[in-house]
């Protein structure tokens, strides 16, 4: 609790209108990135256009979030997310109409609407550069320790649950007309807008006080939080690109291999399910904080579900997959997240770099996965996610080894 005056209020009760709007937005774009393949594919358009999609959304993004880091930091949180929900709503508006179009032409006309509905997404990606780092620096603002670990708790758990209803609404959506996820986004934006409108830009302003058994001892020194920080960080990149590199070209597969558009969306749900149950539990407890062997372990944990997707064909070793890569891949997020916001005083700047990480994996991911899916093999994209997860272990564990040994040769000179 906070105190105001002689009035005590609970922070989450202070907060919800941010948490319903993190969770209406997650809902928006799990519905519509889910149906997307489908989209595309249903009006023509190839493996590329899948992966140039998802790829334009991201780097759209990421070149947003580098303005918006170095020019828009001053910006007032509710006004910041708002815009950037109106435009997002505008984007959806636009796939809707495109998708509409499409279905009326042939040849080239489609691929005029193809490319519309890519270029409608990397507007709606740059548009969340405005919400995400602004929302997450609302929501956590002062708070340090054991409780910044709840809000970021509560706050990951909304939006994780928006993404473990979304793909199997886009998923039944895109099964019944190609136009209904968009439909559906579009009213998932509105409702945020009205969350937000209820949001008070005290919401996340005032210190939060953990109880004492609670609190971490003492302050952190700052080399092994540049340590966790940098770990957390490979793992954080490694978990987003192989889980474009899913959601993008393994809807294709999945379907080739017989299976349904509504079994990949339960697919799909099952990742957001073990996500949000990791991302829950990693902000209830504080055990792993600057513990090495559960990141590097849920590091280690991304090749399962490659290999898996790579010599599995049927779906319970699918869905075994997405169990695997969704803890690993909500303990990951959890990670970054706590290690990025402690001990900072410019929380909007490392929320701005959290997303960027999520950005490049996300484009590196969906871009090399959609140009290797078309020119190389339908297996390749899967492949090019172990090479890249297995370097990400080296580079993780060269700098844990690097830091030991700087600390260690600190300590000898310290003792004389």
């Amino acid at each position: 609790m906070v105190q105001k005056g002689d009035k005590q209020v609970t922070t989450s009760d202070r907060a919800w209108p941010l948490y319903g709007a993190a969770f209406a937005t997650a809902v928006a774009l799990s519905v519509c990135w889910t149906a997307m393949p489908f989209v595309l594919t249903g009006i023509n358009g190839t493996e590329a256009h899948v992966g140039y999609a998802l790829a334009a959304n991201s780097l759209a993004y990421m070149v947003a979030l580098l303005l918006t880091g170095s020019l828009l930091g001053h910006l007032n949180v509710k006004r910041a997310t708002s815009l950037a929900t109106g435009v997002a709503l505008s984007a959806a508006l636009a796939m809707l109409l495109a998708v509409a179009a499409s279905r009326r032409q042939d040849g080239a006309g489609q691929l005029t609407w193809i490319w519309t509905i890519i270029c409608a997404g990397g507007l709606g990606g740059a548009s969340m550069a405005l919400y995400w780092p602004f929302l997450m620096s609302w929501v956590s603002a002062r708070y340090e320790g054991a409780e910044l670990n709840r809000r970021f708790g509560r706050y990951n758990g909304a939006w994780s649950g928006g993404a473990l209803i979304g793909p199997s609404v886009g998923a039944w959506l895109v099964g019944i007309d190609p136009r209904w996820p968009m439909v559906g986004a579009v009213l998932c934006f509105g409702a945020c807008l009205v969350l937000l409108a209820f949001g008070r830009n005290g919401s996340g302003g005032q210190t939060g006080e953990a109880s004492p058994d609670e609190e971490e001892s003492g302050p952190v020194d700052a080399r092994l939080l540049a340590d966790y920080r940098w770990m957390s960080r490979v793992t954080l990149f490694c978990a987003w690109a192989t889980h474009a590199i899913l959601r993008s070209q393994f809807a294709l597969l999945f379907v080739d291999l017989g299976n349904s558009e509504a079994q990949f969306g339960l697919f799909v749900t099952t990742f957001a399910a073990c996500n949000f149950i990791a991302l829950t539990l990693a902000g209830r407890w504080t055990a792993w904080h600057f513990k090495p062997a559960p990141l590097i372990g849920a590091h280690a944990a991304l090749l399962a579900p490659l290999f898996m997707v790579v010599y599995g064909r049927t779906l319970p070793v699918f869905f075994a997959a997405a169990v695997v890569l969704g803890l690993a891949f909500g303990f990951a997020y959890s990670s970054h997240l706590y290690y990025g916001a402690s001990a900072s005083r410019q929380r909007s700047v490392r929320m701005v770099i959290h997303e960027i990480v999520i950005s490049l994996g996300i484009t590196v991911g969906a871009g090399a996965g959609g140009y290797l899916g078309k020119n190389v093999g339908g297996y390749a994209p899967y492949w090019f996610a172990v090479i890249l997860v297995l370097a990400g272990s080296l580079i993780q564990l060269a700098i844990h080894g690097a830091s030991c040994f700087l600390v260690a040769r600190r300590r000898r000179d310290a003792n004389g």
